[in-house]
């Protein structure tokens, strides 16, 4: 229950007398203000529902003085009289500061120990300023929305370097951050995760890059693994068994082949061809004829087509006639060994290489084309070797919303990333509700159940590598299409 205080006192002529006007018009304020009650907090209303349910020592408040009483009324005026006596007289002379308050309605270590710090670690300048400056305004929405005063969020330049994050984290850890979101580059996560690890704080990195994660380092980037695990599974259950992957020599494609190969042998699929191809091909490149061709076993299906219309040539009966007559209409004989190929590219060379994979014979009414998260774009549409394919990413819905109400506030569409900084300020704001002092342990990132934000549900095992609820979507011949709606919990996801 508040507090209430209440005192009375005597005005001493004698003793004020010796007093300069100024201090004793000082005194009576003060004395005034002392006999008036001083709350902590909440209400008297407020004070009582809380405490007839907390416990039955319940605490009587005394009332206290009315202020129109005649004692308060006398000293009040003389007060009054006396303070306006002394501006009129010391006009001219020299103001003094004042002198802090001898009570306070609310201490001030009271009011210090609930700011909850959230440093928030980007590339605020150099190369990778303007995404860097996308996450912040997406953080700062989070916090808006959430309305909790007590939350700081803190901003600091990495400069897109390990050596900018290293210092950003010392700062955010010497100012007293309790979590740290960012940094956004792989590189820059490990530079802060030693100094993070040394004071005892988690951080919620923006980065994909697996080997980075674990030892109080989440991952909020949409990883490879995510995506294939979701598409894999949603495609075995369509009766897909045997995969192929046609990949770019990059760490990318390094990562999305391990978690082709990592989900076949949990799932019991084979994968019966892996193809890479050079990052840095031109455009209209010759070379990607030859990728295509041999992604397809072009020449050798081609030379089974003409061994066996060399064979028909020399039969006379109806049938090999008309098997002959189609065959001359083809360019190959058989089919590919696989019924679904995953191709983790997007963008103009994606648009170069499905035509391409088409016209040398793997036929997409045959053979199920899949992606990633490339693969969210809506310019693909209009490519038809794609419409038809599938790929995984968050709710279509929420991803929207999220970019409405980004356009909203800052009159331009944001890039997707920039939702991973608005789920992770958010997920802070969560977690700082909770009263016990270690808001954003280990133990409260990794619960089970996991959080919901614009991506979907995600959650945090020990390795700190992201769990995620994602839909199954399809290239459309106008837009990106829904096939299978993202789980809105996991325990729809155990079997």
């Amino acid at each position: 229950m508040t507090a209430q205080h209440t005192c009375t006192t005597k005005a001493k002529s004698d003793r004020m007398a010796k007093v300069p006007a100024i201090f004793t018009c000082l005194a009576l304020v003060a004395f005034l203000s002392a006999c008036q009650t001083m709350p902590f907090g909440q209400s008297s209303s407020e004070n009582k529902a809380t405490s007839a349910k907390s416990n039955s020592n319940t605490e009587i408040a005394i009332p206290a003085p009315s202020a129109t009483s005649p004692q308060f009324a006398t000293e009040k005026e003389a007060a009054e009289k006396l303070l306006q006596t002394e501006n009129t007289v010391n006009k001219t002379q020299k103001v003094y500061k004042r002198n802090p308050p001898l009570f306070s309605l609310r201490p001030p270590e009271l009011l210090e120990e609930k700011i909850i710090k959230i440093a928030i670690l980007l590339p605020l300048s150099g190369r990778h300023n303007a995404i860097g400056n996308d996450l912040l305004k997406a953080a700062y929405m989070a916090l808006f929305d959430h309305g909790n005063k007590n939350l700081r969020l803190l901003p600091y330049d990495t400069v897109g370097t390990p050596e900018g994050a290293r210092q950003a984290a010392l700062d955010a850890t010497g100012e007293g951050a309790e979590i740290i979101l960012g940094p956004l580059f792989s590189a820059s996560v490990t530079a802060v995760r030693p100094i993070a690890a040394a004071n005892n704080i988690n951080v919620l990195a923006f980065s994909t890059d697996t080997t980075v994660a674990g030892d109080g380092v989440y991952l909020m980037g949409l990883t490879a693994n995510q995506q294939i695990s979701r598409i894999m599974e949603f495609s075995y259950r369509q009766g897909l068994e045997r995969f192929a992957v046609l990949a770019p020599q990059s760490a990318y494609g390094d990562t999305v082949i391990q978690n082709v190969q990592r989900t076949s042998q949990q799932l019991g699929l084979s994968v019966d061809k892996i193809m890479r191809y050079p990052t840095n091909l031109e455009p209209g490149s010759e070379e990607l004829h030859s990728i295509a061709k041999g992604m397809a076993n072009y020449e050798q299906r081609r030379w089974q087509l003409k061994q066996e219309i060399k064979r028909l040539k020399g039969k006379k009966d109806a049938a090999s006639k008309s098997l002959l007559k189609k065959l001359l209409k083809r360019d190959t004989l058989g089919n590919v060994t696989f019924d679904a190929l995953i191709i983790p590219d997007g963008g103009q060379r994606l648009r170069e290489l499905a035509p391409l994979l088409s016209y040398y014979d793997i036929d997409p009414a045959e053979v199920q084309f899949i992606g990633t998260g490339l693969w969210a774009d809506q310019s693909l549409t209009s490519e038809p070797a794609l419409v038809g394919g599938w790929f995984a990413a968050p709710n279509p819905a929420k991803t929207d919303q999220f970019k409405a109400r980004f356009q909203q506030i800052y009159n331009y569409l944001p890039p997707h990333i920039a939702s991973l900084a608005y789920d992770a300020a958010a997920l802070s704001g969560l977690l700082a509700l909770d009263e016990q002092g270690n808001k954003f342990s280990r133990t409260v990132l990794e619960n089970p159940d996991g959080f919901s934000g614009y991506n979907g549900i995600f959650r945090f095992p020990s390795s700190g590598i992201a769990e995620r609820g994602l839909a199954v979507m399809q290239v459309g011949p106008q837009t990106l299409e829904l096939v299978e709606p993202a789980p809105q919990s996991f325990e729809l996801l155990i079997n």
